[in-house]
């Protein structure tokens, strides 16, 4: 005889009352887990009783919500006001011995995580991700701080322990060599402004953000143009090319510098963010050309590191890194080779 409609319905009602209360009425929390592992090795699709008693929208809030504390938690960097170091020559805080650890340093202040990646091919590459609370941070140091134009060279290590780097990578070199036609600034002070169609120039500002010129197009009214926002020009670099611009992967001059297709040790700095950058060194065996990076390979790595901007800085035996106590060289086993200048990230915690 067939069941009336009144009661089917009511029977349906209580099934699907019987199955959503299941969850809650099994003993052992990890008997669930049990059946769940089960039917996954049996390829069976596994039922998400959360999204069956949660609405849709109210998961996706919650994911939200634990997102968001996660960025805080670790993005934060906190510092007063009154850290912020000069725009001159002087050094940062002494860096704290127990906030190293063997490829990290982190305070208040400055977040910094050193990656070494090896190819198949013995080339070496050293990428540091850094972090910092205020733009005073970013700096450069020179061989001779009271006159920055001078011939005196040092070695990169001696110039980041004179400066307190807590990492530190080789600059452009053009400092002392005012035959060359560059236009370099050193914290605020100008070495020399003369632009050059052959070359790329970076500009580094008193809020931390790069700005790159293309054979050195439009570097003129530059300087200019900052003041009447209201900012500084506190750095400036002559040597390129630029790789990276305005989060566009640029297409390079086969003709740039030295040995642009070759493979060579390299250096190059870029910007990810406000106040979060790069630093990244290519270590080579040997100069036999069979290891190291050409100048297009070292722009897509640049690019794929999420640089907004980066720019090439000198290569070859004069590039070197230093972080910590360590000492990374361009040539691995290459000699100390002394240079004018370097670019620097500095704590600013008392």
């Amino acid at each position: 005889m067939m069941m009336k409609l009144p009661v089917r319905i009511l029977l349906i009602l209580l099934c699907a009352a019987m199955i959503l209360l299941l969850p809650f009425t099994i003993s052992s929390p990890n008997l669930l887990n049990d059946v769940k592992m089960e039917l996954m090795n049996d390829g069976t699709e596994v039922i998400d009783f959360g999204r069956l008693l949660f609405s849709t929208a109210k998961a996706e809030e919650s994911e939200e919500d634990t997102l968001e504390v996660e960025e805080v938690i670790e993005g934060e960097l906190s510092v007063s006001p009154e850290w912020a170091l000069p725009l001159d020559f002087t050094p940062g805080q002494e860096p704290k011995a127990d906030a190293f650890s063997e490829n990290t340093y982190e305070d208040d202040s400055i977040r910094v995580k050193l990656e070494e990646q090896s190819m198949e091919d013995g080339t070496k590459i050293f990428v540091a991700y850094v972090q910092i609370a205020d733009p005073s941070q970013l700096r450069t140091g020179v061989a001779n701080p009271d006159k920055p134009s001078s011939t005196r060279t040092k070695t990169v290590k001696a110039m980041a322990k004179n400066y307190n780097a807590v990492i530190a990578l080789s600059g452009d070199n053009y400092v002392d060599n005012p035959k060359k036609t560059t236009f370099e600034y050193r914290m605020t002070q100008k070495i020399r402004s003369s632009s050059n169609k052959l070359k790329d120039i970076l500009i580094i500002d008193d809020q931390g953000d790069f700005h790159l010129f293309i054979k050195s197009e439009g570097i003129k009214e530059f300087p200019a143009q900052l003041k009447k926002e209201g900012r500084k020009l506190v750095n400036a670099f002559t040597f390129g090319p630029a790789l990276v611009k305005d989060g566009k992967l640029l297409e390079l001059d086969e003709n740039y510098g030295y040995n642009p297709n070759g493979r060579d040790p390299r250096a190059a700095i870029g910007q990810t963010g406000p106040l979060s950058y790069v630093m990244v060194l290519v270590q080579t065996k040997d100069r036999d050309g069979k290891t190291g990076m050409s100048q297009g390979r070292l722009a897509e790595f640049m690019y794929n590191l999420g640089c907004v901007q980066a720019f090439n800085l000198d290569g070859g035996n004069s590039a070197e890194m230093v972080f910590g106590q360590q000492v990374y060289k361009g040539m691995a086993g290459g000699d100390d080779r002394t240079l004018s200048d370097i670019i620097y990230f500095a704590t600013i915690q008392p």
